[in-house]
């Protein structure tokens, strides 16, 4: 009997419902819409919703229109800020980047792994679930009906272990577990995890075929890890938000560094430290089922694409904590320095190119 691949979310995203914030829909971006539902909309709303241009993506039939100030044309604000689409014809009309909106999807050997951008404000708001992070099947909220678009590794090699040397999955997969183990402990900070991370990853490096397995290796490199220093460097968050913006292709509005980094991040780092255990939950939330291990040559780049994923989430903290009141730190700092964190690395970076640009 043949069973279907598995499919699975961490747990702090499992009880993801969309509460019509709105993000999504007054973000300006350019959303194709599928030949079914682009017929289905048609014959309801008419012809005045869609935009035709000379150069549609593969699949589409034309793009959902904006008004002026970039809000989609079918968003109500007015009505429970909902999307007329999904109100009037129900969910399976929608385009599919609205559909499946925030998930970000990897299909590879082992199965559908499905995360969540942040950028959604209801995405954001499970962070501060108290639960360690740790995977677990993905629920029908989660997985939804039908197929989901995503990264597909399916027929893929492997993610490299070092430049010369495979991963397998099971290998690979023990990785993605034993870092989210390190992430998910309460007697580390964050930036103390990652850093065991790497430690882990470079024994684990060391491993060649003949003896154990690598899961095996990976288990007692991760069980074994030691816990290093801290050590706080701010030259090298600004090097690596660097090479996030760089990443973002010509076209898309890059976000603008933050000249006062450097000023603002010693306040800001104790607004951070106080919602440790959202940021590891956030970083977690990066490596789950993550894209870059499949462009990469090893996995100590999957852990500097952690380390980029950190110092952007402080330069954008530090960003907030400068011009806001500090009174509500989730609502004023932590929150929108996240939700700008995956504006960028989930939505504006080209993650091969990014890849390139790690060791």
């Amino acid at each position: 009997m043949e069973h279907s691949p598995p499919v699975r979310c961490l747990n702090l995203h499992a009880d993801y419902l969309c509460h019509h914030s709105g993000a999504c829909c007054t973000a300006g971006w350019t959303i194709p819409i599928e030949r079914p539902a682009y017929e289905k909309v048609t014959l309801h709303f008419g012809r005045r919703f869609a935009v035709e241009p000379s150069d549609l993506p593969p699949g589409a039939a034309a793009i959902v229109a904006t008004r002026p100030d970039g809000t989609c044309v079918f968003f109500d604000a007015d009505d429970g800020r909902l999307c007329a689409i999904h109100r009037e014809l129900g969910v399976a009309a929608l385009p599919t980047a609205c559909r499946q909106f925030p998930r970000v999807v990897l299909h590879d050997a082992r199965g559908t792994m499905i995360g969540l951008s942040h950028f959604c404000p209801s995405a954001a708001a499970l962070l501060r679930d108290p639960a360690p992070p740790s995977i677990v099947d993905a629920p029908s909220n989660v997985a939804l009906e039908g197929p989901l678009e995503g990264f597909d590794a399916r027929e893929a090699l492997p993610p490299l272990l070092h430049r010369e040397m495979l991963t397998d999955a099971e290998g690979y997969a023990a990785w993605e577990r034993g870092a989210i183990r390190v992430l998910a402990r309460n007697d580390l900070t964050y930036d103390q995890a990652v850093e065991a991370i790497a430690a882990a990853t470079l024994t684990a490096q060391a491993w060649r075929p003949g003896g154990a397995s690598l899961s095996d290796a990976v288990q007692r490199a991760f069980d074994r890890c030691s816990i290093p220093d801290a050590i706080e460097d701010l030259d090298a968050d600004e090097r690596r938000v660097s090479l996030a913006l760089e990443s973002v292709p010509e076209g898309l509005a890059r976000p603008a560094s933050f000249a006062g980094f450097r000023a603002a991040w010693p306040e800001a780092s104790t607004i951070v430290c106080d919602f440790d255990r959202s940021v590891r939950a956030y970083l977690a939330a990066r490596l789950f089922g993550n894209w870059v291990a499949y462009h990469v040559r090893g996995l100590h780049a999957v852990v500097e694409y952690l380390r980029i994923c950190l110092s952007v989430l402080k330069m954008e903290a530090a960003r907030h904590s400068a011009c806001s009141s500090v009174s509500t730190p989730w609502q004023t700092v932590i929150e929108p320095a996240i939700r700008n964190a995956d504006l960028l690395l989930v939505h504006l970076s080209d993650m091969k190119s990014l890849a390139r640009r790690l060791p």
